[in-house]
């Protein structure tokens, strides 16, 4: 592991530091809902031009949320300047990541526990404490798509983004780098004992193990306005309209215990859902259909 960096406390000059690491980085708002669609890339404009994100050529350095990441410093630097407080956002794929987001509001550690129990203890890594006590734990991508939601309060988070120190969370918190403060660049593997079975090396003539890793107890989702923009976040491509329904429906549920602003996780959901690549129009007729769903309260996290 490398001796490591450095990261300063101001929001501008830690994203300067990240981008001289090769890192790309990008705005993300306190609600963790990344800056919107330009109106170029609204498919209801007359000047809409059919494109992928990662393609995106409009000229907005902000259009499509994670696929605008960058590593340019007068970028980043205009953009910090404006919004000294913004949070930094880190497209894990984009940067070569796969990250396990231990979450102990739903019950993370006790499954990482019990995931290692299971597979033995898993290798040591870059690690960052989040801001809501939870912890991320940085390995090389693996090459393909994993699961986003294996095990009560754990994602592996690939297709999505994580937010990096000294990044604010909801509750006050700042994200940060545990013991000395410094960051060191992952270079350990995504685990081979966390590879889907159909990905993991089998030795000629070994028998299949019947133990499946799903035998941890999935209770319900306590879910949160950021969880929720990260479950939009978090989509595979084809699935955006129907996390974005997912993640409505769950905000009214919600809401309805108290636990969340209705009015606040639609709002971020909205601007989750056009960061994807949806249209304000797509977002807004999703979120509707939400609100007209009878109530189903049996429901756990997906």
């Amino acid at each position: 592991m490398n001796d490591g960096t450095k990261i300063p406390k101001n929001h501008r000059e830690a994203a300067l530091v990240y981008a001289s690491l090769d890192i790309k980085v990008f705005r993300v708002r306190r609600s963790k809902a990344p800056y919107a669609n330009c109106p170029r890339c609204d498919r209801q404009s007359s000047i809409y031009i059919q494109h992928r994100p990662e393609e995106c050529q409009c000229g907005v350095p902000t259009c499509h949320g994670f696929w605008a990441a960058t590593t340019d410093p007068t970028l980043i630097h205009k953009w910090w300047t404006e919004e000294p407080d913004a949070n930094i956002g880190a497209p894990c794929k984009l940067n070569g990541w796969a990250v396990i987001d231990v979450d102990p509001r739903n019950g993370g550690h006790a499954s990482l526990c019990a995931l290692e129990q299971r597979v033995g203890v898993l290798p040591g890594t870059t690690m960052q404490i989040t801001g809501g006590n939870g912890l991320h734990c940085f390995y090389g991508s693996p090459g393909f798509d994993l699961p986003g939601e294996p095990f009560p309060g754990i994602d592996f988070k690939h297709n999505g983004y994580v937010l990096l120190a000294p990044s604010m969370h909801s509750s006050g918190n700042r994200y940060q780098w545990p013991g000395n403060g410094l960051f060191h660049k992952p270079t350990a593997p995504w685990p081979s004992t966390l590879l889907p079975r159909k990905e993991k090396p089998r030795i000629s003539g070994q028998p299949r193990r019947q133990q499946s890793l799903s035998g941890i107890r999935r209770p319900g989702k306590q879910w949160t306005v950021d969880t929720l923009v990260q479950h939009v976040m978090d989509a595979a491509e084809g699935n955006r309209n129907a996390s974005l329904y997912f993640a409505a429906c769950r905000a009214h549920e919600t809401a309805e215990q108290g636990a969340i602003d209705l009015y606040e996780a639609e709002t971020a959901l909205s601007d989750a859902g056009q960061a994807v690549g949806l249209t304000a129009s797509e977002t807004i007729a999703t979120i509707r259909s939400a609100a007209r769903r009878t109530a189903d309260h049996t429901w756990a996290a997906a």
